[in-house]
């Protein structure tokens, strides 16, 4: 009997997986696989349309989704595979509280998805991670509303002409979401999300001072600077007068 007690322990202690589409979704429940599959497929829909236009083809193989629950806030981390020009592999892991990850975590790394197809290899750090934080809910971009603005009182910001050129992640990870989250929601409302990465992909392509002048009618990258914080001065406000979503929608700003 205890071995039989035992082998029906196996699968709850092992967890559950569900395949929808475009991912494979690893969880400790069925249940829990399936709403975080389903929530995947919406927020690719959704997200892609905002970003592209357009949603994407459906992948020829799915995208594993790791589901770590915890106590805490929500997390997550995507990898990705590239050769030319095209992601070859993706796989990602999120943890934390079901609800945090399904109004946080999990509509950001699907974001990272969504970037990684229409550029085909790495996108800058500042705005891989700064606009994806623009899919997270209310409560995510009004904490990073925070971040950012005490990081401008303290002079602790980086030069655009700088952040755009960073690599690796810096040790003051906090503040660089926070600003590469605040200089992405400033150049989507000025041009929407499609101008802004033609910016991206512009910059990266003609260099960060013709980048501006291209998409934006500013001169330079330091001109550039300069209107993001005129603006900064206004946008905490603004973004505390928002409606959140209904409840069940993927929120994107």
């Amino acid at each position: 009997r205890l071995v039989a007690s035992l082998l029906m322990l196996l699968p709850s202690l092992a967890g559950a997986s569900h395949r929808s589409e475009n991912f494979v979704v690893e969880a400790p429940t069925a249940e829990i696989a399936g709403r975080v599959s389903q929530h995947a497929e919406t927020c690719r829909v959704q997200i892609a349309r905002a970003w592209l236009g357009h949603e994407l083809e459906a992948w020829s193989s799915p995208c594993p989704i790791r589901v770590k629950l915890t106590s805490g806030e929500a997390g997550g981390l995507t990898n990705f595979g590239f050769r030319d020009g095209r992601v070859t592999d993706q796989s990602i892991v999120v943890e934390g509280r079901l609800d945090r990850i399904l109004a946080s975590a999990l509509p950001h790394e699907i974001t990272h998805t969504i970037f990684a197809a229409y550029f085909g290899g790495p996108m800058p750090r500042w705005a891989d991670e700064g606009a994806s934080l623009l899919s997270e809910d209310r409560r995510e971009r009004m904490r990073h509303d925070d971040i950012v603005k005490d990081l401008m009182i303290r002079h602790g910001e980086i030069p655009l002409a700088r952040l755009f050129r960073i690599e690796e992640y810096p040790k003051d990870l906090l503040a660089f979401y926070g600003q590469g989250y605040s200089i992405s929601r400033f150049l989507v409302e000025m041009g929407g999300r499609p101008e802004f990465l033609a910016f991206v992909r512009d910059g990266l392509k003609s260099g960060w001072d013709q980048a501006p002048r291209s998409h934006y009618h500013l001169p330079n990258v330091r001109e550039l600077d300069r209107a993001w914080r005129s603006w900064h001065r206004v946008a905490i406000t603004a973004a505390r007068g928002r409606v959140p979503a209904e409840e069940g929608e993927v929120e994107i700003l």
